[in-house]
């Protein structure tokens, strides 16, 4: 369906001289440039003109399966919805991102489905080295009033204007498998009113939870604020049944569509190194999908970590089994680890910590101070004749202090969520999904004045006194942070037509209902909470991707202030594709 042909070089780069032509009458995006690292834009310059040399076509698709696939892409999203209605086989889902040995297990058989126009599931091996383009994207974010916006990648959506760019390549050959996807982003960073949190100076700009003991600015200072990543770049090198290699690009792991527990789309992906099976390995019981990753997320300049000059390293792991007999039903957990590197730095036995046990008093030689730990369990079960999938996970910070406890109080600093989706195929081949999600990590009421507080504050998931970051990378949360604020819910419905997808959406989340300066008291009486309404619209043409979504909230006791109502209109556009 997608015919190729080889691009002249000279004319591959006329668009892109034509760019920077444009840039330089533009002092705004030359300011913003200057401010990037010159290693990153160094790898977007090499991705553009290594594109530049490589295939294109009349028709390109949106999406190539051989490109690989991002976590959090609309590529991905629309595969899960192929996977419930059984347009695609069922390939566990609960561990992300694929390696792409993996992908010929999970795309469809059938050229035939509703997108076929618009994404290539096609995986043929490469002849030699084979270099190709990855669809460049722009990203436009407005906000009116305060910042807003969740697991969507780096990006930090400020008030006033946010812009990203990201494009690149891959390249194939035999066993290795390369995609360079660098994105830059830029937020004007517009004055709003930060909440109190007790202190002055840029220790303002700290979180007004937890000051001191996370990584999660309110804002990011008074200039614009940019920021680099390696968006979705990432090594893959297949080896018999396993494929390892080196990424920064974003994971999920977890069923969650918008309320990943331990790791999603919030923050982007960090820097690390893994190896991960490439096919599910058959254990007659079940069949055994497994990643492993030691990485090293970074912090903002904003954070109050300063043990080992605000370094850290993370040590994970996450399996999932597809019992037999079960068909549909994935089960799996995992455990992660941030630790303040050693004196001596990182050792062999540390990445052995995640198999250690998993019970241990607050004065025991495992619980140590200068780690962080957290643990989850999920399942998820689709039953594609009915065009139904439920799921749900449950996440567990620290150390449980012994197996009484366990079993007394399971839901002891505990985390959970739950949802489903039901789709239906309708008789001019369009689908409709229909799909509502719940989290809450609210206090225990039979604990609220005793382990959960600390200073009288309520003790809450994914900060820690000892690793000051927290659970977080470059300033923001590895999970959902509606599940840092304490609970929130969505319901959803998708309507994918052979030209793109509409969506309606209406969600609440709870901001906060205690803060650093109620210490002390019994708090404000009150909740800070957003409900939020959005009208989100993808459309296919000429090559395109565009996506523009309408996003009304309303703020009630915004920074816990009684009847400081704000509104905010998030309004986001972006286009995916190449203009030539």
């Amino acid at each position: 369906m997608f015919g190729y042909v080889k691009s002249n070089l000279f004319s591959a780069l006329k668009p892109i001289q034509a760019g920077f032509i444009w840039m330089f009458r533009h002092r705004c995006i030359v300011v913003c440039c200057s401010a990037i690292p010159r290693s990153v834009l160094s790898l977007l310059m090499v991705s553009i003109i290594c594109g530049s040399m490589v295939r294109v076509s009349g028709q390109e698709p949106t999406w190539r399966a051989r490109e690989g696939l991002p976590v959090g892409s609309e590529a991905e999203r629309y595969l899960r919805v192929l996977q419930l209605t059984g347009a695609a086989p069922l390939y566990p889902w609960t561990l992300r991102s694929f390696a792409p040995g993996e992908l010929a297990l999970a795309v469809p058989v059938s050229t035939e489905h509703l997108w076929q126009s618009q994404i290539d599931f096609s995986l043929e091996s490469p002849i030699g080295w084979e270099l190709e383009w990855i669809q460049p994207k722009a990203v436009f974010i407005s906000n009116s009033a305060y910042p807003f916006g969740e697991n969507d990648g780096a990006i930090w959506a400020g008030k006033g204007l946010t812009a990203v760019f990201g494009g690149g390549g891959v390249l194939r050959y035999g066993p290795i498998h390369l995609r360079l996807a660098p994105e830059v982003s830029w937020s004007e960073n517009e004055y709003f009113d930060l909440a109190d949190n007790g202190y002055s100076q840029s220790a303002a700009y700290w979180d007004d939870l937890h000051p001191g003991t996370i990584d999660r600015p309110q804002r990011f200072g008074e200039e614009p604020y940019v920021r680099t990543d390696l968006g979705s770049s990432a090594l893959h090198i297949a080896l018999p049944g396993v494929s390892v290699g080196l990424s920064g690009s974003g994971q999920q792991w977890g069923p969650a569509l918008s309320y990943p527990l331990l790791l999603g789309q919030n923050a982007g992906g960090f820097l690390h190194a893994f190896g991960q099976t490439s096919s599910p390995v058959d254990l007659w019981a079940a069949h055994f999908n497994a990643r492993y990753i030691v990485g090293w997320p970074t912090q903002s300049d904003f954070s109050p970590a300063q043990a080992a000059g605000g370094s850290r390293f993370v040590t994970g792991a996450v399996i999932s089994l597809t019992p037999r007999g079960l068909h549909g039903l994935e089960l799996g957990g995992a455990r992660f680890i941030h630790s303040i590197p050693s004196e001596t730095g990182f050792r062999i036995r540390d990445a052995f910590r995640l198999f250690t046990g998993v019970t241990e008093t607050s004065t025991g030689s495992q619980n140590r101070l200068a780690e962080n730990q957290l643990a989850s369990l999920f399942f998820r079960w689709a039953f594609p004749k009915a065009g139904v999938e439920l799921y749900g996970e449950i996440v567990k910070e620290d150390y449980a202090r012994d197996l009484r406890h366990v079993i007394e109080e399971p839901e002891d600093v505990m985390g959970r969520v739950f949802g489903f989706q039901k789709a239906w195929v309708q008789p001019d081949k369009r689908v409709v999904v229909f799909r509502a999600e719940t989290v809450s990590t609210l206090v225990h009421h039979s604990e609220r004045f005793d382990r959960f507080r600390l200073g009288n504050s309520p003790l809450r998931l994914f900060y820690n006194g000892g690793v000051h970051q927290g659970h977080t990378h470059g300033g923001q949360l590895l999970s959902s942070p509606t599940a840092y604020g304490g609970s929130g819910w969505t319901i959803g419905v998708d309507s994918y037509h052979a030209q793109g997808r509409w969506t309606l959406d209406v969600f609440r989340a709870l901001q906060t209902e205690f803060s650093t300066i109620h210490s002390g008291t019994e708090g404000p009486g009150m909740s800070d909470v957003i409900y939020s309404l959005k009208l989100e619209a993808v459309q296919f043409r000429d090559g395109f991707e565009w996506r523009t979504s309408l996003v009304p909230s309303l703020n009630l006791n915004r920074n816990l202030i009684q009847e400081n109502d704000v509104f905010n209109l998030s309004i986001e556009l972006s286009i995916r594709g190449l203009p030539w």
